[in-house]
């Protein structure tokens, strides 16, 4: 199915007084619990919005997913009103931008430090979906082009950890930056998505690696765990197409990568065990897991497992041979 099918358009424009009648079913936005981000300069393809579709975007950070929303709310600002002298007659001379306030409940220093990354003026697209998996987002005003709302700011504050009873908090403020956007507003109704925003979409993970055997210039295995950030879990499945050796020369700085034969795993020591090729003397090697591994993009090179379509940023973890 097409974008175009699958959206739902309510004329705006002046010149079309449609969409008063009662006929129509009614849509309000229901709970947002979920944010897509994308750049200013990303539009929505036109083929069909789907599950693959989303994660394709995700893999090649064109799209972010953040989760976890237990509160989301429009900050009041009234519009600018002129008040004439001697009649007293109103007049609206602009209205402000849309703002929100949202609060996650996925508490911790690690989401927050995530978030404060975002922190920014015009860098974004933003699209939401509610509770009832209904995606709303908007179009141009020609109508040929769909993305998200344009931000005007993203701002995560000062951290605030618990206190008593009273949980951790992390709030994000948004304004978007162009209120007619709101009013070229386009959803597609969670009913004809093939995915639920809560519980199929997940945001990128972040891994660690550390090596846990001594490297040599002979040496053809390489151990390292491979764990969360936090530490907290083994992260499993990895496949050996995604891990690859970097090798940069002492001397020269040139840059070499070595391809393992195999990869072994043991969950109880929360090790990965690369099979591969003696590394050479007067280098600093890295051990790279990363969708495209023999690249230098590995920060935002972004891994799915097939079996959990969880995703994973590529990291590395190096030592001098």
């Amino acid at each position: 199915m097409a974008l175009a099918n699958q959206i739902i358009v309510v004329p705006s424009s002046k010149s079309d007084l449609l969409g008063t009648g009662l006929e129509a079913t009614a849509f309000d936005w229901d709970r947002v619990e979920t944010i897509e981000l994308s750049s200013r300069g990303y539009v929505y393809p036109t083929g069909d919005q789907n599950l693959a579709s989303v994660q394709a975007a995700q893999l090649s950070s064109e799209l972010i997913i953040l989760q976890g929303i237990k509160s989301f709310k429009l900050t009041g600002v009234e519009p600018q009103i002129n008040t004439a002298d001697g009649s007293g007659y109103k007049t609206v001379t602009g209205e402000l931008p849309y703002e929100y306030e949202v609060m996650f409940d996925n508490n911790g220093v690690n989401l927050w430090k995530a978030l404060r990354k975002f922190n920014s003026k015009d860098s974004y697209n933003i699209a939401f979906y509610d509770v009832e998996g209904n995606k709303i987002f908007t179009q141009n005003k020609a109508g040929t082009i769909f993305k998200g709302f344009q931000t005007k700011m993203l701002f995560t504050g000062q951290y605030k950890g618990k206190e008593g009873n009273n949980p951790a908090e992390v709030k994000m403020n948004i304004q978007l930056a162009d209120s007619g956007e709101m009013e070229r507003q386009v959803w597609i109704s969670g009913e004809t998505l093939d995915f639920d925003a809560k519980s199929d979409l997940d945001g990128v993970n972040d891994l660690y690696l550390a090596t846990t055997s001594t490297v040599t210039a002979a040496s053809t295995s390489w151990a390292f765990t491979n764990t969360l950030a936090d530490r907290s879990q083994y992260v499993a499945g990895i496949p050996l197409a995604n891990w690859a050796i970097k090798r940069v020369a002492t001397s020269t700085g040139a840059v070499t990568y070595i391809i393992p034969t195999a990869v072994s795993e043991n969950a109880i020591t929360k090790t990965y065990t690369l099979t591969h090729t003696a590394i050479g003397a007067g280098a600093t090697a890295s051990v790279i897991t990363a969708t495209t591994p023999t690249t230098s993009s590995i920060a935002s090179n972004a891994i799915q497992l097939t079996a959990t379509k969880l995703l994973y940023k590529g990291n590395s973890a190096g030592v001098v041979v």
